[in-house]
Order: C-alpha cells, then sequence, then structure tokens
C-alpha cells in the first residue's frame, strides 16, 4: 500500500473536491425526499418521483458525457459541473424566501441538479489517471471509493440533521455552499493532461459509445461486476425510499434520529477503507468481494423489525447501516479498482459512462419501484418485499461469482511515469 496518504498535492486537492461534491449530492438524497413528505405531504410515489428525478439522467446524459471526455479535456468540465451544481441548489433558498417554492420546482431541481452529478461523477473516473502513476492507482481507487462509499451512507444522515438543525432551505443551501468550495479547490490543480484525441464525427458518436460498451461486457470479471452493482443498486434504492417513508411517517423518528442512523453508517464505511487491502492480502480477492457483498445485501433485513420511534430501534438501525457502509466499501474498492486496471485509457471515459448507465440506471426505477410498493403494500410491507429481493439478486451474484476468474490488481507499466506539471 503507498504510504502517503494522499499520494501528491494535485491529488489531494482532486481528493478534498470529490470530498467535498460527494457529502453535498449525496445529502441531497436525503433532504429532497424529505422537503416532499414534510413541507408537501407528498404521497410515497410522490416521493419516489423526487428520489427518482435526481437519477433519471444517468439514462439520459452518461453515454454521450462518456464520449465528450474522451475527446476533450476532463478538469474544465468537472469545473463547470461544481460551479453550475452550486448555483442550482441555491435556487431552493431564493424561491423558498420569495415564496415560489412548490412540488413542482423540487422535481425540475432534483432532474437538473441530477445531471450535473451525473456528468461530473463519469468525468471524475475519467480525470484520476492523470493525477497518479499507473503504481499509485490502486490506491488512489481505494482512496476515492473509501470516501464515495462513506458518503454515499453517512450523507444522507447528514442531510438528515440539516434539515433537523437548518430547515429544509438552509440544508440545501449548505451544500450548494460545498460545490462552490469544491470549485475553488479544483482550481488549484496544476498537472498538465495526457493529449486527447481529435473529436469524433457526430455520425461515429453511436461507434464511439457502443465501443465502450463492448468493452466492458466483453470481459466477464467486469461483466459480473457490474451486472450485480446494477441488480444491488436497484433493490437497494427501493429499500432507501421505503425507508425515509417509514422511519419519518410510520415509525414516528424525527429527521434528526433519522438522519443519525443513517450516518452511523459512516463508521463501517471507514472500517472497510482501513481493512479492504489486509482482507484481500489474507483471504482473497474473488472471497473478499463475494463476502463484503453479502454483508452489504443481507445488513437491511435489520430494518423492518423495528416498529417503535426507542432506543433500541435506533440501535437496530444504526448496526445495520454500520454492516452496510463496510460491505459496500470494501466491495466498491476491488470493483472500482479491477475496471480501472483492465481499461485502456483511450477507453476510460466511455467505460467509466457506460459503467454509470448500467450501475445508476436502476437507481431511478428502483425509487419508482418502492414508492409503489409502499403504495400498494404500506411501508413496513414493501420494505420487507424490497429487503427480501436486494438477497436475492446476492445469491445469484454468488452463482456468477463461481464462473468467474477475477485477475491479479497488477501496475501497468506504460502508467509509472509521473503525470506532467502543466508550464
Amino acid at each position: 500500500m503507498t504510504p502517503r496518504l494522499l499520494l501528491n498535492g494535485d491529488f489531494a486537492r482532486f481528493w478534498l473536491s470529490q470530498v467535498l461534491t460527494g457529502v453535498a449530492s449525496k445529502s441531497m438524497t436525503m433532504v429532497f425526499p424529505l422537503l416532499a413528505t414534510i413541507s408537501f405531504a407528498a404521497t410515497p410515489f410522490e416521493v419516489g418521483v423526487v428520489a427518482a428525478a435526481q437519477y433519471v439522467p444517468v439514462l439520459v446524459v452518461t453515454l454521450f458525457i462518456g464520449v465528450w471526455l474522451d475527446r476533450r479535456p476532463r478538469r474544465p468540465t468537472l469545473l463547470f459541473t461544481d460551479v453550475a451544481g452550486g448555483l442550482a441548489l441555491l435556487l431552493v433558498p431564493v424561491l423558498s424566501g420569495l415564496d415560489e417554492f412548490h412540488l413542482g420546482v423540487l422535481y425540475a431541481v432534483a432532474f437538473g441538479f441530477g445531471s450535473l452529478v451525473a456528468i461530473a461523477e463519469v468525468c471524475a473516473q475519467a480525470y484520476l489517471p492523470s493525477l497518479v502513476r499507473g503504481s499509485e492507482m490502486v490506491a488512489a481507487i481505494g482512496r476515492l471509493e473509501a470516501v464515495f462509499t462513506l458518503v454515499v451512507v453517512a450523507a444522507p444522515g447528514l442531510g438528515g440533521l440539516l434539515m433537523n438543525w437548518l430547515g429544509g432551505s438552509g440544508a440545501v443551501l449548505t451544500g450548494a455552499v460545498c460545490y462552490l468550495l469544491a470549485a475553488l479547490v479544483l482550481c488549484g490543480v496544476r498537472r498538465r493532461e495526457p493529449p486527447v484525441l481529435a473529436p469524433v464525427a457526430p455520425q461515429r458518436v453511436r461507434s464511439e459509445i457502443a465501443a465502450g460498451a463492448r468493452f466492458l461486457l466483453s470481459v466477464p470479471v467486469l461483466r459480473t461486476l457490474i451486472g450485480q452493482a446494477a441488480l444491488f443498486n436497484f433493490f437497494e434504492q427501493a429499500m432507501l425510499t421505503l425507508y425515509t417513508v417509514y422511519a419519518a411517517s410510520v415509525v414516528g423518528v424525527t429527521p434528526a434520529l433519522l438522519g443519525l442512523t443513517v450516518t452511523l453508517g459512516a463508521v463501517g464505511s471507514l472500517l472497510g477503507a482501513v481493512t479492504a487491502e489486509q482482507a484481500e492480502r489474507r483471504w482473497g480477492l474473488k472471497r473478499v468481494v463475494v463476502v463484503s457483498m453479502a454483508i452489504a445485501s443481507f445488513a437491511p433485513v435489520l430494518i423492518p423489525l423495528a416498529t417503535r420511534p426507542t432506543a433500541a430501534t435506533v440501535t437496530i438501525w444504526s448496526l445495520s447501516f454500520v454492516l452496510y457502509g463496510f460491505g459496500l466499501t470494501v466491495y466498491n474498492v476491488f470493483s472500482t479498482s479491477t475496471r480501472q486496471r483492465l481499461t485502456p485509457d483511450r477507453l476510460r471515459g466511455r467505460v467509466a459512462a457506460t459503467t454509470r448507465l448500467v450501475a445508476y440506471g436502476p437507481l431511478s426505477a428502483g425509487t419508482l419501484l418502492g414508492g409503489g410498493l409502499g403504495s400498494l403494500f404500506g411501508a413496513r410491507s414493501g420494505l420487507w418485499i424490497s429487503v427480501c429481493l436486494l438477497a436475492a439478486a446476492f445469491l445469484h451474484f454468488v452463482m456468477a461469482m463461481r464462473r468467474t476468474r477475477i485477475p491479479d490488481l497488477r501496475p501497468d507499466p506504460e502508467q509509472e511515469q509521473e503525470p506532467e506539471p502543466a508550464k
């Protein structure tokens, strides 16, 4: 493992900008549905639509942005998404102050903000290799994935806490400030990006997109890992959508306690981040990937067991998210490291875009599934159905992994040289 925590100054700045935008974007996944539930008394289906609006853009823009990023410098795109994301979030407190904020506006803001997040997440993965050497790639991905999983688990809970402390407008304003600070930090990165390919003709866009998809699907281990990511995210999002409704409307916990239960999952994410490499050396990569996914898939079973707003309920839910965060962090570190190591640089943008589409495209459908299950069967019964489906998806993954070989993650000699600093 690389001894330097943040590898080099430019990677440290990039990493910090990703922390800021990650915390802001993932906290909005809790803030927006809570705004719909508390401010507008939205139905479970309407809450599902608000949540889905943040993820639908993955289906719309992801593949095209992959082609764009393989033909243009990536840092300017990241700067644009940071600034635009901050301005989009600022609309909420501004319109609230003008008494012009309603559920339709929330749908629009969620969709626009989700579009910028979809672009930025693909761009960040494509930009990373220009900041570190090949031998540092696994370490760099591990640090980024640890942060990513940490904010996925903890930031939604932080959103609930901010809602309780600052109100809806204050919580969204905090996210806007984070985005603008991230843009400022990213301005300090000085590394020169590798030369980009010539711009692709419009009539070739389809074939360029297909090249990234073909590569991803042609490698058995990548195909297996991305397939499980899609299934997991689909059923997980249904569960998380119903968890917000169940905890706030049925059990009756406050937004602060709701946020606390999710935020404590960060403890599991931190444990996963610091133990992932040691676990791989001791038990082998394939076994660690399967066991970590098992932990993440079965931990949510604890959630519908608790039915009253008591200390025991908060403890059970917190334990569930600690286990979930641990398993998901370990899995994501090795899943992403495997993909980055096997993908040539000329395809990174398109492969990252295809990965985001396949893995995160189901999120919008998952939120609608959760909302539909809640409307048809009630929040608690819907929760049971979603967590059982999540467990069933894991059993399918186990069978697929029995037929799949995971290669060693060895440094790529072609990427061993230091990225060239800007002159």
